[in-house]
């Protein structure tokens, strides 16, 4: 293979190719993972001398490798050093980096920077290490100037990373002198690219406050917020702006890891918006569930916050709450305080069974918002998993529970709803907990149930029970099933005298998981004779 690679660069005069090869060589003799290969000291050898002898004429080409990635693998003499100094390692990448632009620079000038940064994988690397010793103080303005002119649709994203990291790199004084005197020099158009790979932080705001309206809108609208610190003073601000433009997940991936330091009618402005505008492009500025959740959890319980304003922000963001630390507490709440409000979210769910007609308020005449409205609706009807007439220490209310179901009851019947109210009614008591005397379910829910002997809040209970189990492990057959039925049979037959209703709907369940556990048993003994 060597011999072929000596033939080979003989005759090769395509530098990209020598390049290409090149670095395949590096990568596979000279790098921490060719010390896995256990390379001996020959293969090692010729390897160098072939890595020597592809070594490209072209300055571009012979140093592109450094900017090919942000980060360059560490090499086999560093690995064999010992004890791996990774701060000596890194000021001595940053010198090969400067050195080999400054050879590409004094050969080839502007021109070589242009060639390196269309072929490179990182540009803006290439933009902070000018700033780093190759480009000083007085031709930053000309540099950047000639950056920002290339209007090659193919370059334009490239050179405009390369002056990010030059922005970033250079002082806070010259950036700022530099930035006011292009501005007064550069087209509108290259001002706003200016800006908008600049810090994202007040003093550019300034900057770009100071521009005429068009640049301010277009900055605004286009800028790629970066994460603000949590210690940032230009928190607010941020929200403030972006929101004006209507952004506001671009607004939330500014501040998220901030939410504590942002003021509070900020912080429910931002989260309203985040759940309601929809106008940024899809797949941009993705909402992590995990911070949706801390800032509502943050934003609980501070100075000024209503429950009302609580359990709104939880049903606009309700699908992204789904087994979240924060959950829904403010909005379950009050669905189980309010029959009416349950059997309002009932109807942006569920048609009527007859011609009447809902209440104006309950009508959503835009199709788009009825479709957003009906599926945080049907989530959270699936999400209750309080009791009504709960107190705060977990006691139920008997009186408040029937009183509770009587209404919520009543109403669905007047508003065409009553049997999927009922289904949905049993999904809600099927939550309720083991009672007192170790009897499922809880001596109030039993009353009630007893009392109401609906037979869909019996077909609820069940499908809710029945879901409730979700994803789990299991061993081969139906044994786990038959465990469960067993549990539910229990209890059915300890209910049976004082609640023969109850105890009906118990056996239901156990009857359910015999089934599953027969299907279970029958597809281990198919599985079992196919083995064999």
């Amino acid at each position: 293979m060597w011999d072929l690679i000596d033939a080979w660069a003989e005759r090769e005069q395509d530098e990209a190719a020598r390049a290409l090869v090149r670095e395949h060589i590096r990568r596979f003799a000279f790098t921490r993972r060719s010390k896995n290969r256990r390379i001996n000291s020959q293969t090692r050898d010729r390897a160098r001398h072939a890595h020597t002898r592809l070594t490209p004429h072209d300055v571009v080409v012979r140093h592109q490798w450094l900017f090919a990635s942000q980060w360059l693998q560490e090499s086999v003499a560093e690995m064999e050093d010992g004890e791996l100094d990774y701060r000596k390692r890194e000021d001595a990448v940053r010198n090969a980096r400067v050195e080999a632009l400054q050879e590409i620079w004094t050969e080839k000038g502007f021109a070589g920077i242009q060639a390196l940064a269309a072929i490179s994988g990182t540009p803006m690397t290439i933009g902070w290490h000018l700033a780093d010793g190759v480009i000083d103080e007085a031709g930053s303005a000309s540099f950047l100037t000639r950056c920002l002119a290339l209007d090659d649709p193919t370059l334009v994203s490239k050179m405009d990373e390369l002056v990010a990291g030059f922005v970033r790199k250079v002082t806070p004084e010259l950036r700022l002198d530099t930035t006011r005197t292009l501005s007064g020099t550069l087209p509108p158009d290259q001002i706003c690219r200016l800006l908008k790979v600049s810090p994202f932080e007040r003093d550019s705001w300034l900057l770009v406050h100071s521009q005429d309206a068009p640049i301010r809108e277009q900055y605004w609208r286009d800028v790629h917020p970066g994460w603000l610190h949590p210690g940032s003073p230009d928190l607010n601000e941020a929200i403030d702006r972006l929101l004006e433009a209507r952004r506001p997940r671009a607004a939330f991936q500014a501040v998220h890891a901030a939410f504590e330091n942002v003021e509070t009618s900020r912080l429910k402005r931002l989260l309203d918006q985040v759940g309601t505008c929809d106008l940024e492009p899809a797949g941009t500025y993705q909402l992590d569930p995990y911070y949706i959740s801390s800032a509502l959890s943050i934003l609980d319980g501070r100075p000024g916050v209503t429950r009302d304003e609580m359990a709104r922000l939880e049903f606009l963001l309700i699908r992204a709450l789904d087994h979240s630390e924060h959950g829904i507490p403010n909005l379950e709440r009050q669905l189980v305080e309010s029959p009416r409000l349950f059997v309002q979210v009932l109807a942006l769910t569920f048609k009527r069974n007859d011609d009447g007609q809902d209440p104006p308020e309950w009508r959503i005449q835009n199709s788009e918002q009825r479709e957003a409205v009906w599926s945080a609706a049907y989530t959270l009807l699936d999400k209750i998993r309080r009791v009504p007439g709960t107190d705060d220490d977990g006691t139920i209310r008997a009186a408040d529970l029937k009183a509770w179901v009587t209404e919520a009851r009543s109403l669905c019947l007047e508003h065409g709803r009553a049997e999927i109210g009922d289904q949905k009614i049993g999904q809600i008591l099927a939550a309720a907990p083991v009672g007192d005397d170790g009897i499922w379910p809880c001596a109030a829910v039993r009353e009630v149930l007893e009392d109401v002997a609906s037979p869909e809040i019996a077909i609820g209970m069940g499908v809710a029970v029945y879901n409730s189990r979700g994803v789990h492990y299991r061993s081969e057959g139906g044994a786990d099933e038959r465990a469960l039925a067993s549990k539910y049979r229990t209890w059915s037959r300890q209910l049976a005298f004082e609640y023969p209703h109850v105890a009906n709907l118990v056996e239901q369940i156990a009857a359910r998981y015999d089934h599953e556990a027969d299907r279970e048993d029958s597809d281990a003994a198919v599985r079992r004779r196919l083995r064999h």
